[in-house]
């Protein structure tokens, strides 16, 4: 009887919703047909893979939708910010125009009334012309109204254009005055930088038993140039390391002095502008921008921001940058502007933040005659700041000699052979008996002389190589003990009291000077160390405007991405089949693979490419914490969407028993977490090592954390231990009613827990957070 009851229960029809549940050969509940259409009669898993292409379609869309609007988007605010410009260099020049105007109108006033004084008409005259005043009054009023209405972008722009007019008007009118008219215009004009003065007694450098530097005494003075040349392996680039105070890793004797006290140069590093001899750039920038950055980062803070853009228009046009200014400086794979004019850049770079001390690494090699000596020019005018500038320079024109103000010749060994004025050089040497022939360049056939190369006969018994033992000894300095041996080899009393006497009348006005100089700055040392630079909050918003402008530009890069994630996703979800016993480990195994490989190859980029721009902006004083955190904070978008197009592809081939939520979600944690990985290998190793480990680590650890041979506590260090449990309890949920056995059974055997979900979200969130704080140590500590 209880047979046949039993029967007739068989026999009575299923609940719809159960007959849509045997519409899935392995459904885990009565509702698991979650995609509408779906489930087909005795098929194991839903057919979504229709969705999944629907979805990928959309997502390429987009993606051509974001690669062709992000350079348009530029486009559009350069071409207003042209706008802004052009129409404010137009009433800056209209204003110039009615200015002159005016100045003659007044001028022709003044001497009608002189011609008209005598006559009767004078006082009608007098009011006619007044009134003629008045009405030209009344007109500027009516300007000045309708240059109120300019925005303040064209208004800042104005105020800049106008400035640099009035100040070539005076320039010109400068080239007009007498010596009196220019003393008084000196005196009304004085420079507003605090000025350095870097001074070098006896400094000798040098390595184990090697010198780099012997016996160096002299002075970089403010206000003029100073030229360092000499034959290589001289020391030319030890002596800028001198002069920067990057003596670390040398044996340093004697001192250096900074405004005649001693102290670190390093504290001054705010008001020193160096320009490397590579031109350290940031290509998928334009000239603009990044002239534009350095001085928003290394101005006073307190200072406006229309006196910011003041100076930048000042350095883009005396560096002759106008044409370029929105031109990307250009990267090996795309072309951008001229080796020359990426020069000019690297040096504007510099100059643009305004600098006490401007020290240069041969700023005129690439460059043609024309474009020296406009850099030159645009040197001078920073000498004239008050500015101490100093350059390494190779083989220059006679022209572009004379355009400096100092020249120190370097010898072998790193000693000076000659340290004065450009002005008294040949005379110093045709003492020696070293006249320069005709038509040869005088720097280039010195050095020749050092090096052997040219022959002549100097005074006396002294040879070529005697040419620093003579400045020691001319000058009054202690000869060091390997030179002992030469002084003994050379008898030469008459001649050195010739020459003695040319160097003696150098030295006095050296001397004379430097007094003045050092008094003028001391006072002033304390103005030294008062730039304050914007903080790091402010910096990180700047930081922020640019890597967004540089991921814009990359956009064919990030595509490039995401495609492959999408390959990946297929390819995975295709192949990999879910399986009820594992919970669809396999697949979730090779997941973790190509999600980090994929990932972290991806977060080198964020940093090694500008291994070299981060340390020229790191010596110059701006904040690395600024700058981690905004190109970390700019890589969210990736975290965010990675994800998503990884799962567009992966979930709708596969069809995991997990929602896709919960995949989201341990996606989100696993690529936070091997993008700070990535970053740690990025600021550690070179490039290539850096790739070569990234293509390593997830293999290495997915092998580890999965397998059971290993020790437990080891395996608590590997994130893939902990993304593969995540993904195994979200697929787990799914699993209820006949199931939890079979749930029960996989999770055991995988030593799993159904409630530690949270827990190893948080784990892999807190994995990626320390691998941050690491990289961000690392970039502080290490050089």
């Amino acid at each position: 009887m209880m047979s046949s009851a039993l029967q007739g229960t068989i026999a009575q029809p299923l609940p719809k919703n159960l007959t849509a549940a045997r519409g899935r050969k392995g459904a885990t509940g009565e509702n698991k047909c979650r995609w509408k259409g779906g489930c087909k009669e005795n098929s194991e898993k839903e057919e979504i893979a229709l969705f999944g292409g629907i979805l990928i379609v959309v997502l390429i869309v987009i993606l051509l939708l974001v690669y062709n609007c992000s350079d348009q988007f530029i486009a559009v605010r350069a071409k207003i910010l042209s706008k802004s410009r052009k129409k404010a260099a137009k009433i800056a020049q209209e204003s110039a125009t009615a200015r002159k105007r005016w100045k003659l109108a007044k001028e022709l006033v003044l001497r009608h009334e002189m011609e008209m004084y005598e006559s009767s008409d004078a006082p009608e005259e007098l009011a006619t012309s007044s009134d003629g005043i008045l009405h030209a009054d009344k007109g500027n009023g009516k300007r000045s109204k309708n240059r109120r209405k300019l925005n303040v972008r064209t208004e800042r722009f104005r105020r800049a254009y106008s400035q640099i007019d009035k100040e070539r008007a005076l320039q010109l009118d400068k080239d007009k005055l007498t010596l009196a008219g220019i003393v008084s215009r000196a005196a009304e004009n004085r420079p507003q930088r605090p000025m350095l003065e870097v001074a070098f007694k006896a400094l000798t450098l040098s390595i184990g038993k090697k010198k780099l530097l012997q016996c160096v005494t002299g002075k970089l003075s403010p206000g003029r140039i100073t030229a360092i040349m000499g034959p290589s392996g001289a020391g030319k680039t030890t002596f800028l390391n001198a002069v920067l105070g990057k003596t670390s890793g040398y044996k340093k004797d004697g001192l250096v002095l900074v405004n005649g006290k001693s102290g670190s140069m390093q504290s001054y590093k705010k008001i020193i502008g160096f320009v490397p001899q590579d031109d350290i750039v940031h290509g998928n920038l334009t000239v603009e921008e990044n002239l534009w950055f350095s001085g928003r980062c290394r101005l006073s803070k307190s200072m406006s921001k229309a006196d910011k853009v003041l100076i930048l228009e000042r350095v883009i046009g005396s560096l002759g940058l106008q044409e370029i200014r929105n031109s990307l400086v250009g990267t090996v794979e795309k072309r951008g502007i001229s080796g020359g004019q990426r020069k000019r850049v690297n040096v504007g770079i510099e100059m643009v933040m305004e600098p006490s001390l401007l020290i240069l690494d041969e700023p005129t090699t690439g460059l043609d005659s024309a474009s020296s000596q406009q850099l030159l020019r645009a040197l001078r005018h920073e000498a004239s700041q008050g500015v101490n500038v100093c350059a390494v320079i190779h083989q220059p024109s006679y022209t572009l000699f004379s355009m400096f103000d100092d020249f120190v010749l370097l010898a072998r060994g790193g000693l000076i052979a000659y340290h004065g004025p450009v002005s008294e050089v040949e005379n110093y040497f045709s003492g020696l008996g070293i006249k320069v022939p005709d038509r040869e360049n005088p720097p280039d056939y010195y050095i020749d002389i050092l090096e052997g190369i040219a022959k002549t006969k100097m005074s006396g018994h002294a040879t070529p190589k005697h040419l620093p033992l003579l400045w020691i000894l001319h000058n009054g300095y202690d000869v060091p003990e390997d030179m002992r041996k030469d002084l003994e080899e050379i008898n030469m009393m008459h001649e050195l009291y010739t020459v003695g006497s040319i160097t003696r009348e150098l030295s006095s006005v050296e001397q004379t000077e430097s007094k003045h100089s050092v008094h003028q700055n001391v006072s002033q040392r304390n103005d030294l160390l008062n730039r304050k630079t914007p903080g790091v909050l402010a910096q990180y918003r700047y930081y922020l405007g640019r890597v967004a402008k540089q991921r814009l530009r990359e956009a064919t890069q990030q595509a490039v991405d995401y495609l492959i994630l999408c390959i990946a996703g297929i390819c995975i979800g295709t192949i990999t089949k879910v399986n009820d016993d594992t919970l669809g480990a396999a697949s979730y195994g090779y997941t973790i693979i190509a999600v980090s490989l994929l990932c972290q190859l991806a977060a080198l980029r964020s940093f090694s490419p500008e291994r070299l721009q981060y340390w020229r902006e790191r010596e110059s004083g701006m904040s690395s914490v600024a700058y981690f955190l905004a190109r970390d904070t700019i890589d969210h978008f990736n975290t965010v969407v990675k994800p998503i197009v990884f799962l567009s592809t992966f979930y709708f081939f596969n069809n995991p028993r997990s929602t896709l939520g919960d995949n989201y979600l341990v996606l989100l944690a696993l690529v936070y977490c091997v993008t700070g990985i990535g970053y740690t290998l990025a600021i550690w190793f070179e490039l290539g090592l850096a790739q070569l480990c990234s293509a390593l680590l997830p293999v290495v650890l997915v092998l580890v954390g999965t397998d059971p041979k290993f020790p437990q506590f080891i395996k608590q260090f590997c994130y893939p231990k902990w993304t593969l449990e995540a993904f195994i309890i979200a697929g787990a949920k799914e699993y209820s009613g006949v199931w939890l056995i079979t749930r029960c059974g996989a999770l055991l055997k995988g030593g799993y827990n159904i409630n530690y979900f949270a827990i190893c979200i948080g784990i892999m969130m807190l994995n990626g957070v320390l691998f941050r704080f690491v990289a961000l140590l690392s970039l502080l500590k290490l050089r």
